[in-house]
């Protein structure tokens, strides 16, 4: 069994102290290997950038020799000895939900960052100890006893349990059935606990209706409610870290349904990726990418669940779940390279840049596309067996068969049980909208027929995206190009990405006035821009063609009485036009 020791002190350094200690059996070398990644980030982290002074000694307090063999694998030579102790340092400044972080206030590690396991004993038990201050209390999956220790499983326990410590936390816990939920909250807030815990026990509900259980006996809900702007969350097979600010806005409208859909769609990760696995991924190899084209379903289908848990259990409004919608229908919608990339593609290609902006219209997001086909494959399997079976069933067993059997599942394995719950070959399906760039918004306006839902596009307000076809930042008081769409104005008349746009017809353009200076221009502009520090000028002509629409989903109002049926059982809701 190895032993970990954490200890910190020096809060304003941000560095914790690393001790890893286990037995050897008197061979020549051992290596020693910290993750690459961290499960929930489909992208390589290199971690050790953030390790210093790393030493290792034997039993007898003598160095050994280590060398690093990769930019974060070490190997020691250890011949004759019987014990192996490592001793590092590791620099906790980021504060975020798959980060660690370290200052007066608080200890937050996600192990998988800063801890790392012996050659051939990943599936060995593991001791977690922390030296902390006596009046900090811990948040964590793990059990930790009166002299803050905790036992886990193996390494992959240990990696998938992150923990908060602190003499701040607030913490109140709900049960359902046999399962015990717990929230804990460090940060600046005003929690309203009552309508929390209500919100909160309603979706779990909702959640575990699906699967019939909970794939753990104990669920944790740890937040970090910085004081400023900011969303992640990160799943673990029992706990997820959700960072969220500012937390003192925690229970204004919009913070607060943020609070819920992220909570939900971890929640739901819970079953979908930390227990229904790809096969790629099963066990993970913390070492380098775990390719799969398969994040369609580990993210595209949680991110469509999470919403529709928060709407089935009335805890939104269906106006509320509309607005996630469309806000993610937006965001695909404004991705161009949806007519360049397939889903699958996008899945494995996360490793590549799937978080990050990269080039203009080369890729998609399996978690925005993902969610889209997530609700078409539903409905579809609602339509094709006449309302007995939707999605669920599909997880069910891809739960049943898979997780419950401790194995992976294959693209094939998906295709396979949703075409035999439809009893038809969803081949075709696949072929266009999932390994192909298919157009989806017909299939998409069926399949929201057919729930007596319709979407439609808005023109955008933003003069410059509507009429001239491209976005902007604001950067001080600058107005800098980011996105121009094809067979735009801006695209025929050669709008570059990072042009600085500073005036419009000779008028100075400002934070805010752009909007302003082209309603009062009209059609016909010409913009004076910075570009790579040369000043240039760019004509455009708006035309009858409009860009960057916006949309809104509703209920028809002509629905009829099947259509409300089939509403009302795909939400578990009123249709209630």
């Amino acid at each position: 069994m190895a032993n970990y020791l954490i200890s910190c002190s020096n809060p304003e350094k941000h560095y914790i102290t690393v001790r890893i200690q286990t037995t050897i059996n008197k061979q020549s070398s051992i290596n020693f290997q910290l993750p690459s990644w961290r499960p929930g980030r489909y992208e390589l982290a290199n971690y050790a950038q953030n390790i210093k002074e790393f030493h290792a000694y034997n039993e007898k307090n003598e160095i050994l020799p280590s060398k690093k063999i990769t930019k974060d694998c070490w190997e020691i030579n250890c011949a004759d000895s019987q014990e192996i102790i490592l001793i590092y340092s590791y620099y906790a400044c980021q504060l975020d939900a798959g980060a660690s972080y370290y200052d007066d206030k608080q200890l937050y590690v996600n192990p998988v960052n800063c801890l790392g396991y012996f050659e051939g004993q990943i599936e060995d038990k593991c001791q977690l100890k922390l030296s902390i201050p006596n009046n900090y209390k811990i948040a964590s999956a793990l059990v930790f006893d009166k002299n803050n220790e905790a036992i886990a499983q193996n390494f992959h326990q240990l990696a998938d349990s992150p923990f908060i410590a602190s003499d701040t936390l607030m913490h109140e816990e709900y049960k359902i059935e046999s399962f015990n939920f717990h929230i804990w909250i460090q940060g600046k807030a005003n929690p309203n606990w009552a309508k929390i815990i209500q919100d909160f026990t309603k979706f779990s509900q909702a959640q575990i209706n699906i699967y019939g259980e909970l794939p753990c006996k104990e669920y944790h809900f740890l937040f970090q409610l910085p004081n400023h702007k900011f969303y992640h969350g990160v799943e673990h097979l029992d706990s997820t870290v959700i960072c969220l600010g500012p937390g003192y806005r925690l229970m204004d409208k919009d913070i607060y349904a943020e609070f819920l859909g992220v909570s939900s769609h971890e929640l739901f990760h819970s079953w979908n990726i930390k227990s229904i696995r790809p096969i790629e991924m099963f066990p993970y190899d913390y070492t380098k990418e775990n390719y799969s084209n398969l994040g369609y379903v580990a993210e595209g289908v949680t991110t469509y669940y999470g919403d529709l848990m928060l709407l089935r259990s009335g805890v939104f409004t269906f106006e509320e779940y509309a607005l996630e919608f469309c806000k993610t229908y937006q965001k695909h919608m404004q991705m161009f390279g949806r007519n360049y990339m397939d889903l699958a593609q996008s899945s494995f290609d996360t490793w590549l840049d799937g978080y990050k902006p990269g080039v203009p219209d080369r890729k998609i997001s399996m978690y925005f596309k993902g969610m889209i086909v997530a609700l078409m494959t539903d409905i579809s399997l609602f339509r094709d067996t006449k309302n007995q079976y939707g999605l669920d069933e599909i997880m069910r067993l891809l739960y049943l068969k898979f997780a419950k059997a401790h194995k992976g599942y294959t693209e094939q394995d998906y295709l396979d049980l949703v075409s035999g719950i439809a009893q038809r070959n969803y081949n075709t399906f696949f072929k266009d909208f999932i390994w192909g760039v298919e157009p989806l918004e017909a299939y998409l306006e069926a399949c929201l027929d057919y729930i007596g839902c319709q979407i439609n596009e808005v023109f955008s307000h933003e003069l410059y995206e509507s009429k001239f076809g491209f976005k902007i930042k604001e950067e001080n008081t600058k107005c800098v190009v980011v996105q121009i769409a094809p067979e735009s104005p801006a695209d025929k008349n050669t709008l570059m990405l990072n042009d600085e746009i500073i005036a419009i017809n000779g008028m100075q353009c400002e934070k805010n006035n752009l909007n302003d200076l082209l309603r009062f221009h009209g059609d016909q502009i010409s913009l004076s821009i910075f570009r790579s520090k040369e000043l240039i000028e760019v004509n455009l002509k708006a035309g009858t063609e409009r860009f960057f629409p916006n949309y809104i989903l509703s209920k028809k109002s002509n629905a009829n009485h099947l259509q409300k049926e089939n509403f009302e059982i795909w939400s578990k809701n009123k249709f209630e036009a």
